[in-house]
């Protein structure tokens, strides 16, 4: 299992990578851009792996965790040019221990890093793009899993396993 999330968290880096530089400028040569492929692949495999440990964490309703592990994510996002507004989502819920609050911006998160994961070419290991129909005063919100069952971040322990897979990535 855990060899089948490395291998998640090195496309998911590519996949990062590529869509965070997509609201920035092209690197001016392509020398320099394979010079920082690799640190940026080692950069957003941080960043997937962050994110998980926030979901994890609003998913056992726990604030104080969700507020260290978001400080996390917005350090990781930080360091990738092109994601300054996803840090700073994540350094909103850094900000806070409010559960509900941290909810609501993992929303907006969600919706900013999901499209990067759903560039990647996983071929061993599926990651699941989830949806909660209730999220978002009703709205509905998608989350990454690693897992295919249902753990719902956005009600933890209120409604579990409210929602369901709605794509699964390979």
């Amino acid at each position: 299992m855990i060899r089948y999330r490395s291998l998640i968290l090195g496309l998911a880096v590519a996949a990062t990578f590529s869509a965070c530089q997509s609201s920035t400028q092209k690197q001016e040569s392509s020398a320099a851009t394979e010079n920082t492929s690799s640190t940026a692949l080692s950069d957003t495999a941080k960043v997937y792996n962050a994110y998980l440990k926030v979901k994890d964490d609003l998913v056992r309703t726990d604030g104080k965790a969700a507020k260290a592990s978001s400080a996390d994510l917005a350090k990781e996002l930080g360091a990738i040019n092109g994601c300054t507004e996803a840090a700073g989502v994540a350094g909103k819920m850094a900000a806070t221990d409010d559960i509900a609050a941290q909810r609501n911006l993992f929303l907006q998160l969600s919706h900013d890093l999901i499209p990067l994961v759903k560039g990647m070419k996983v071929k061993q290991a599926p990651i699941y793009v989830a949806y909660c129909p209730m999220a978002g005063d009703g709205k509905g919100g998608y989350w990454l899993s690693a897992q295919k069952e249902i753990r719902n971040p956005y009600y933890g322990d209120q409604m579990m396993e409210c929602g369901e897979v709605k794509e699964e990535l390979k």
